[in-house]
């Protein structure tokens, strides 16, 4: 068995999965589940789960692999792209309908690309039509162009010239007769042409094999762009992609193959587009990544799973009995009277927020504690590493950074500080909602004495004791009779549920979640 210094966990950051060297290591350690053949059905167009629940992984390994017949590429929104949307938007005065038709533009050029680029996707007869096109977009980039969103938004600015160059090349291939003027001042006409001239060589075009075009990075909002602009923007995204999967994708005749585009979304950030029917949508044609379990069930979830194969990677031989417990045979003091000891694992729980990541962050700070300490040697992990405040440290301050990506979606960077202010202000883990009042007044008066400007977080104090629970900050506990029952909003989210309410009552109390306590000065939990 290796030792705990030779144990190879790989990346958080799926994305490393797409370099030709780590390709084989995730094949090995990918956890094909009922997730993964989900979205592979032809009616899933949204791939939903919260930050660090795998929804990059799981399109990187339809990426690297031909899983069940199925051609995937994934092309990333930046900062670079957003600005330049915002751009596009304050020149041409874009409304919701004018985002649609940049964005149809975009992931019709994205996906032709990526037919063309692969010979077993479709016979090179059936590109006749594609090919002209992707021949003039050539000649404007001097046959320098990529299939990134970056590469083709330059389209969409320089539309004018690109409409003209493939109405040439149509003209060239004895496709088009009549003569079209393309000019500056019709942004919205240029665009359509080229949309069109996409569609109908699309449209004749048989597949060989199911084509997937995963758009990533959708949760990164730049400082620089207001919060309702930058919906505005993905709103757009997101009634273009379902457009073409629900009309164009839907009804190539005599294909073997469909199209497909999948959007890569958090719950909140889903739930704030606003969409029409997204209660249906979310049930019919999402895969919702839930990795949920419970102390008692732990051994049979999807999570635990994930654990074993990252400790069996690249053992010499195979280890004979479950190798979690070889590595950790940890007897922690029982945190119910209904079994004798916790398990590491249940631990690693206790401080997470049952996120593939987590798991493997854990994992990965305890292996450096135990190599700063030259523990790295031994065969099993420490117990008194994990206990130590180096490590409970450090994770916490991952969970938080953890917390500031989520939020910098909605708020900016300094706001999230103030925000982070706000637990200064508790004495200990617990407190009730007359306590919590208390406290939010005592945050609401230091705001209006030391903010420039007031965010929108302190509005209310019953929006933000919510922003809280969304966030996985504190956690409900219910009291009924002798039991006392903990509502998480990680818990109570499903695909039915996407918004859980923050509980509010008599029988309520809050307490902070364990992966916060180091960070937020709340001692030991």
């Amino acid at each position: 068995m290796l030792s705990v210094k030779d144990l190879q966990l790989g990346y958080s950051d799926a994305l490393n999965y797409t370099q030709r060297q780590n390709k084989n290591m995730f094949n090995e350690v990918f956890v094909r589940n009922t997730f993964l053949d989900e979205l592979t059905k032809q009616s899933s167009f949204f791939l939903i789960g919260e930050k660090g629940t795998g929804k990059t992984a799981y399109a990187t390994y339809l990426c690297n692999n031909n899983y069940k017949d199925i051609s995937a590429t994934m092309s990333f929104l930046s900062t670079t792209d957003y600005e330049k949307f915002y751009t596009l938007k304050q020149q041409k005065n874009l409304d919701l309908t004018g985002y649609e038709g940049i964005w149809k533009t975009i992931l019709l050029l994205l996906i032709s690309k990526s037919v063309t680029e692969n010979d077993k996707v479709t016979a090179a007869f059936n590109r006749s039509g594609i090919n002209d096109i992707l021949a003039a977009i050539d000649e404007y980039y001097m046959n320098a162009f990529s299939p990134e969103i970056t590469t083709a938004m330059k389209i969409v600015d320089e539309s004018e010239i690109v409409a003209k160059l493939i109405c040439e090349h149509s003209e060239v291939g004895g496709k088009n007769g009549s003569k079209i003027e393309f000019t500056e001042t019709r942004f919205q006409h240029n665009l359509f042409y080229i949309e069109n001239k996409f569609k109908t060589a699309l449209n004749k075009i048989k597949l060989q094999k199911n084509v997937v075009l995963f758009i990533d990075g959708i949760d990164v909002r730049p400082d620089s762009i207001p919060y309702t602009d930058y919906i505005q923007c993905i709103r757009g995204l997101s009634n273009a992609a379902w457009t073409l999967n629900t009309t164009l994708f839907q009804n190539l005749r005599d294909s073997k193959g469909r199209f497909r585009i999948v959007l890569l979304l958090r719950p909140d950030i889903y739930n704030s587009l606003n969409l029409q029917n997204s209660a249906t949508k979310l049930l019919d044609n999402a895969v919702y990544l839930d990795w949920g379990t419970t102390y008692q069930e732990y051994k049979t979830s999807f999570l635990y799973e994930i654990g074993l194969k990252l400790l069996s990677y690249k053992q010499p031989y195979p280890v004979s009995g479950d190798i979690w417990e070889e590595y950790f045979d940890w007897k922690i003091p029982s945190t119910s009277m209904e079994r004798d000891f916790d398990t590491a694992f249940m631990a690693f729980l206790k401080i997470s927020l049952s996120r593939p990541r987590d798991i493997l962050v854990i994992l990965q700070h305890l292996q450096r504690k135990m190599n700063r300490d030259g523990l790295g040697g031994k065969l099993k992990f420490c117990q008194s590493c994990f206990e130590s405040d180096e490590f409970q440290n450090s994770y916490s301050t991952y969970f938080v950074s953890s917390l500031k990506d989520q939020l910098s979606f909605y708020y900016s960077s300094n706001e999230f500080e103030l925000f982070l202010k706000f637990f200064d202000f508790f004495d200990g883990t617990d407190f009730s909602y007359e306590e919590y009042k208390m406290i939010y007044q005592k945050f609401c008066d230091y705001i209006c004495e030391n903010a420039q400007d007031i965010p929108d977080f302190v509005d209310n104090e019953k929006g933000l004791l919510q922003l809280l629970y969304d966030c996985n900050i504190i956690t409900a506990l219910e009291k009924k009779g002798d039991y006392q029952y903990f509502h998480f909003s990680y818990r109570e989210k499903n695909s039915a549920n996407i918004a859980p309410k923050v509980p509010v009552g008599e029988n309520i109390t809050y307490r902070f979640h364990y992966g916060m306590y180091k960070r937020a000065r709340l001692g030991r939990y």
